[in-house]
């Protein structure tokens, strides 16, 4: 085990420094990509000489993002030559496989064969293939619909979605990675690092060190660090706050320990202080311990730095792939300026935000925010609202029935007191409210799902109908998967979480609770529904590593503690389930009703790859590149040689 941990950690500190994610260079295992990469500069040189000959020079100049300003053509189809690679995901099921599909502005039209859209259309440049009467009269105007094709070995899809992420923390997480840090020395040197590199003099009273994505349990020893650890000569007096891969545990400085003053002994519900041998606080903090000490003395984020963290997000975001993001908890301010940002047109993707409550929590606040539907033409919505049932299962934070394996006599923590949350998801419910709800624990899940029986009561129907969702849904009792299916709760899952925590899952959780854990599978196999997401910046962004993890449920180097077939490979999505929670079904999880599919009248939001999701080798899934993201019919990121 211990071996296998090196591995994955000299992994992940790889990764940590490559830019967009990129995986470390490994020679492929079969020929595959080349051979397409051949074959692609054969065919362009012969374009190129057939432009020439044509005068179609001009015409064939790829188009690219130019800051999402250059629409592709009024009607257009696109098209392989190299038969069904474009994949529209319907919304009842599968993948829907198809040669071509026919784009007018902003939506897709049709979907079929080659032969039959130029039949119903022509093709424009084409004497061969004359233009019907019964074409629409801009296809006829143009002489026939302009058809382009995918570059040889690429495949279309549509836009992928992040069911649950944190986009302005992401952009906060970007100026200090801890990513991968092996021990606290190395956090430490990377904190001293990234001062040195902005200047000591820049960090003041309002601007603090801010890092995150430090793990315990990639150290010797896999013990919490302390306050003192950061009273280095490079950082003494300097208020920093370096916060845990999950967010569910934050480390503190000295100076930040003195801003906060005396603490008291006995710990607030759903959080913990954590101490030495003699009671005195050490400098971590645990879940409610985080908003209760560090959050008051924090400085607030300003507009000017929320909108250079979002932009970030979005640009990155873009970059691979995804058209929306479910952003999992924003409070009323962060939400006047997401509300700014769609009214002055500066959403660059769909976000589906989910309210999140100004302390207290366990008080309903959904009267304190209006709710907003499709603002900026669909790219910002506001109808949910998210709750915390518990902390995270590293920092042993998620609640449990029983005690931890690994920590005899302790069981976590619920956030909010059993006795509040049937009253409080019951508010919610009968306002109007999707209630989406952090679970992490076979408690918290167990406790919830009461809350949320007692809300739909008898009606099954009207509650199926209202999507309600758990938040990574990680940990439950067998009963309690078949419980929450037949109830229509939607499992938003983030499919990395389980190839990061399969090091240490078991430990915590001992072989027979490790069953109804990160059970995806037996999900679905009991009739539920799933969307899947990141919870970036705790994991990637990159979609391309959830997909990859949904269907090996290993590691990007390809181990896991079971082996190469994966862990509880029972476990397992099929790529259509996995490409379906990124898409059709995650967009199913916000209402979002005209997203996620490319079939007839929906968005086209969608995805160039250089390769085949459907179809690519397991171990060549993530060097897949994405070539062009297009959001309602403009290039928004990359581009479309055609």
């Amino acid at each position: 085990m211990s071996e296998v941990r090196q591995r994955k950690t000299a992994a992940s500190a790889a990764v940590a420094q490559a830019p967009k994610y990129a995986l470390p260079a490994r020679p492929p295992k079969r020929p595959t990509r080349s051979a397409h990469w051949g074959i692609s500069i054969v065919l362009l040189a012969f374009l190129v000489l057939y432009a020439k000959r044509n005068g179609l020079t001009k015409s064939q100049a790829p188009w690219t993002a130019d800051g999402g300003d250059k629409p592709l053509p009024a009607w257009y189809a696109v098209c392989s030559r190299e038969g069904k690679k474009v994949y529209t995901v319907p919304v009842e099921g599968g993948v829907g496989a198809v040669q071509c599909i026919v784009v007018e502005g902003k939506r897709v039209r049709e979907t079929g064969s080659l032969q039959a859209v130029r039949r119903a259309y022509g093709e424009k440049g084409s004497s061969s293939t004359p233009v019907p009467k019964s074409a629409p009269e801009a296809v006829r105007k143009t002489s026939g619909i302009r058809i382009v094709y995918l570059p040889p070995g690429h495949s279309l899809t549509p836009g992928f979605t992040d069911a649950h992420a944190h986009p302005l923390e992401y952009g906060a997480s970007r100026h200090l990675q801890l990513l991968g840090s092996g021990s606290v020395g190395e956090v430490v040197r990377r904190t001293e690092a990234y001062v040195q590199s902005r200047g000591r003099a820049s960090f003041d009273d309002q601007n603090w060190v801010v890092g995150q994505a430090w793990d315990q349990e990639l150290w010797p020893g896999k013990d919490y660090a302390t306050a003192n650890d950061l009273d280095t000569p490079a950082l003494q007096g300097l208020h920093i706050v370096l916060h845990r891969t999950d967010l569910h545990a934050a480390w503190v400085s000295p100076a930040v320990l003195e801003a906060i003053g005396p603490i008291p002994q006995e710990d607030i519900e759903g959080g913990q202080v954590i101490r030495d041998s003699e009671g005195r606080p050490t400098g971590v903090f645990l879940d409610n311990a985080i908003r209760e000490y560090v959050g008051r003395v924090m400085p607030p984020m300003t507009d000017t730095q929320r909108e250079a963290n979002l932009e970030v997000a979005m640009r990155d975001a873009l970059s691979l792939g995804l058209t929306g993001i479910h952003d999992a908890g924003l409070v009323p301010d962060d939400l006047a300026f997401f509300r700014r940002m769609a009214e002055e047109d500066k959403l660059r993707l769909r976000f589906y935000t989910m309210l999140l409550c100004p302390e207290p929590r366990d008080v309903y606040c959904g009267d304190q925010v209006e709710r907003v539907t499709g603002l900026q033409d669909g790219r910002w919505t506001l109808q949910s609202v998210k709750l915390f049932g518990d902390g995270a299962l590293g920092s042993r934070g998620a609640a449990l029935l029983e005690d931890y394996s690994d920590a005899e006599g302790w069981r976590g923590f619920l956030l909010t007191q059993d006795h509040v949350w049937a009253p409080l998801i019951k508010k919610y419910y009968d306002e109007g409210w999707q209630v989406n709800v952090h679970c992490i624990g076979d408690k918290a899940n167990h406790v919830v799902l009461d809350a949320i029986e007692a809300a739909i009561g008898h009606d099954k129907e009207a509650g199926r109908a209202r999507r309600l969702r758990i938040e990574h849904a990680q940990i439950f009792t067998q009963d309690d998967i078949k419980r929450a299916a037949a109830l229509g709760v939607i499992g938003s899952y983030q499919p990395t979480h389980a190839t990061s925590d399969m090091w240490y899952a078991e430990s915590r959780l001992g072989p027979d609770r490790i069953k109804g854990a990160y059970a995806w599978r037996s999900y679905l196999d009991s009739g539920g529904r799933i969307a899947l997401g990141s919870d970036f910046p705790v994991e990637s962004p990159d979609p391309l590593k959830g997909f990859y993890a949904a269907v090996t449920r290993r590691a990007e180097d390809g181990t896991s503690p079971h082996g190469s077939g994966g862990w509880y490979p029972n476990e397992k999505l099929t790529r259509v389930e996995a490409l379906r929670g990124f898409t059709a079904d995650a967009a199913f999880a916000a209402f979002s009703e005209d997203t996620g599919s490319l079939t007839k009248g929906m968005r086209f939001d969608a995805v160039l790859w250089d390769d085949d999701l459907m179809e690519v080798e397991e171990d060549e899934m993530l060097r897949t590149k994405v070539r062009a993201t297009i959001l309602d019919g403009r290039i928004v990121y990359g581009e479309w040689a055609v």
